[in-house]
């Protein structure tokens, strides 16, 4: 029941200082962030905050790959850990600070690095430059500008993403500040119950290096678009940014956008090339349109693997190229898309150069894992047959494992075929999961040596046919060699004599590939490797994100309950209205209902702008793009939902299957709907009635 005591009593004198201060508040901050001169003492003032950071603390052994970067000069980990694990040390208040405009400043350094370099003079030419430099400058002044909507892209930058760029080095390592290696469970599943374990080579036992592999791909399909797409040559000198992307985007083929859902399929966030839509323009894109968009194939692309993140970099260059009246106005964005994706492809299945530069120096692009054999001996030890599944051919499969067993490259041996119980190169995935009639052939090596006249590839391998399956128990089968190439799922349980594909767990890092197929057509359980987790966690439990999560989640439940005090106030103004009572007993008039009504809707005007203000700064420490990896906005991004829903498992590394039992049973939390939260033993701390709510300690 209404009572006039709830109205709110804040006084028009009152109010007005309120607005005052607020303006007051907002171009103050308006002035700070257009000041480049303060930003750039900041920025110095940073830089030497992190030097004396980095003096008086220690880092600990083991967690990052620079022995002088520590988890404070990156600004993530928490108080405590880092106190646990160093034995001692504090972080600075002017630390803490600085660490917290270091989001606000990247944009800008990176905006003045920009300026800087587009402002600074040309040198002036030598009196001796020869006819074959002046014929060179003029090829070079009749490319396109080199400023492509403010980047440029012959510019080698990773500064556009902030934070996230200090995560890369760290892509292979465990047990770093926040993250413990834990395997979370979405699905129970009793590990007693499963007789075989088998993984992923690519991205899930090896783990490549955003910043030499996927540039190495970037740069093998610029080449491609030059030599088989006609694309002018100039191209091949553009740069690529590892940070930029994230994995779970979506491609707009036809209108060149790059989209981040919800799970709802909400677009909350949108780049056309590297220019952002604003709300405006994607609801005319993607909500008021007649038809509804469910962001499949074959408009549409999604991000579902690291593998794909230089592809949607280049093609936002090549789309920004084009709006800009460059030479791609005969090609639409659908065929653009085609092309870089053609060209990106055929880089990754080619044997000429990507993986014979990889296999000459591994370590240059891939990071072993020190505990990867560990963690699979101690599931063999258990009695798992474990199994290597991959769509990698042979020849570099062997490559890959070898350095990551720990051999010198260049030194081939099959002490890492100890391991598996069944090798499977060249499998064809998704196929091999839905095509039981794909030829199986099992691998003959005929000798030779890494590093001969292949330019580092393994020897040579012959396939033989392997026929009569039907006739032959797996003890048969494998008798002859466990090492196969091809083949398809049946022959796949025959050999590891399981009955059910419950009984197969796969470890993978492909949603598409590795997770959805193998669980929606063979009911295989399924575990996704995401690297990611490492950043997002460390991240997520730093002091500065946890005190700005508090923060929203107060700002949320203010928002909840002035709406339902509009709402009260709005049945109760329409009731007095609809029965002609101008003043109820308790004294209050429709004049006052009203004027009480306008006063919460502007607190909740505010509420809104300061928790939409907040939520994008919160996204902003993760990634000062596209955010948070699971979530978009306050809600799970379409990508945690698919992890959510095909997903059985998921964690970091393969290596964390150390950490538990081989006979451990997962259990995911419990499954709540909206009206669960009414029998909540912490009520809202905002509500009006939160005193006659009682704690329910039955559940």
């Amino acid at each position: 029941r209404f009572h006039p005591s709830s109205l709110p009593t804040t006084s028009i004198a009152s109010r007005a200082r309120w607005k005052r201060l607020s303006k007051r508040r907002m171009m103050m901050q308006r002035r700070l962030r257009s000041n480049a001169g303060w930003c750039v003492l900041m920025t110095l003032l940073f830089a030497t905050s992190s030097k004396a950071t980095r003096c008086r603390q220690p880092a600990a052994a083991g967690n990052h790959p620079d022995p002088g970067l520590d988890r404070s000069t990156l600004g993530l980990g928490s108080h405590s850990a880092q106190r646990r694990r160093t034995g001692g040390g504090t972080f600075s208040t002017d630390s803490r600070v600085l660490r917290r405009l270091r989001s606000q400043m990247y944009p800008l350094r990176h905006a003045l690095s920009a300026a800087a370099s587009s402002q600074s003079p040309a040198p002036q030419a030598s009196s001796a430059v020869t006819s074959e430099a002046n014929a060179e400058v003029k090829e070079l002044q009749s490319a396109p500008a080199k400023e492509h909507n403010g980047i440029d892209f012959r510019k080698k930058t990773t500064s556009t993403a902030g934070a996230y760029a200090g995560t890369i080095e760290m892509m292979g390592f465990t047990n770093i500040e926040g993250y413990q290696g834990e395997i979370f469970c979405n699905r129970n599943m009793n590990m007693e119950k499963i007789s075989a374990v088998g993984f992923d080579m690519d991205y899930t036992l090896a783990l490549y290096r955003p910043d030499t592999f996927e540039n190495l791909v970037f740069k093998e399909a610029l080449k491609r678009l030059v030599n088989k797409k006609g694309y002018p040559e100039h191209i091949t000198e553009y740069e690529y940014d590892p940070t930029y992307y994230v994995r779970g985007l979506h491609v707009d083929k036809n209108r060149g956008n790059i989209l981040k859902l919800d799970r709802h399929k909400y677009v909350k966030v949108a780049y056309h090339g590297f220019t952002k839509l604003t709300k405006e323009e994607r609801a005319d894109l993607y909500f008021n349109s007649p038809h509804i968009n469910e962001f499949t194939e074959p408009e549409f692309q999604c991000l579902d693997t690291l593998f794909s993140l230089p592809e949607a970099y280049l093609y936002s260059q090549m789309v920004t190229i084009k709006d800009e009246g460059g030479f791609l106005q005969d090609k639409s964005y659908f065929e653009i898309w085609k092309d870089v994706r053609q060209s990106v492809d055929a880089s990754h299945w080619s044997h000429e150069n990507l993986k014979r530069q990889v296999a000459k120096d591994p370590a240059q692009y891939i990071v072993r894992d020190p505990h990867l054999f560990e963690s699979l001996r101690h599931l063999k030890r258990c009695g798992r047959k474990v199994f290597l599944l991959t769509n990698s051919m042979w020849e570099y499969t062997n490559v890959v494992m070898n350095f990551l067993w720990g051999n010198a490259p260049g030194t081939l041996t099959d002490e890492w075929q100890s391991v598996f119980d069944v090798i499977i190169a060249g499998s064809c995935k998704p196929g091999f999961f839905v095509n039981n009639r794909l030829q199986l052939y099992r691998v003959m090596e005929e000798g030779g040596h890494a590093g001969d006249s292949n330019g580092g590839h393994t020897a040579r391998t012959a396939l033989s046919v392997v026929e009569g399956l039907q006739d032959m128990c797996f003890e048969e089968v494998l008798k002859d060699g466990k090492i196969f190439q091809g083949g398809n799922w049946d022959n796949l349980h025959m050999m590891l004599d399981v009955k059910s594909g419950s009984e197969i767990l796969y470890v993978g890092d492909h949603m598409y590939s590795d997770v959805i197929r193998s669980k929606r057509d063979l009911g295989w359980r399924t575990m996704m490797v995401i690297p990611e987790l490492l950043h997002e966690i460390d991240r997520m439990e730093s002091p500065l994100a946890q005190r700005e999560y508090k923060a929203i989640r107060e700002l949320y439940y203010q928002r909840a309950s002035q709406e339902d005090h509009i709402n009260e106030l709005a049945v109760k103004l329409a009731y007095m209205e609809d029965e002609g009572i101008e003043e109820v007993e308790e004294g209050a008039t429709q004049e006052d209902y009203k004027d009480a009504l306008e006063m919460v809707n502007e607190q909740l005007a505010g509420t809104r702008t300061e928790l939409r203000d907040r939520v994008k700064a919160y996204h902003e420490m993760y990634h000062p793009i596209w955010g948070q990896l699971f979530k978009t906005g306050l809600q799970n991004s379409i990508f945690a939902s698919h992890v959510e829903k095909y997903a059985c498992l998921y964690t970091s590394h393969a290596s964390n299957f150390r950490f538990v039992s081989p006979t451990c049973n997962f259990r995911c939390m419990a499954d709540l709907l909206p009206h669960d939260g009414l029998r909540r033993a912490v009520p809202n701390p905002l509500s009006r009635d939160k005193g006659d709510v009682k704690a329910d300690n039955s559940i």
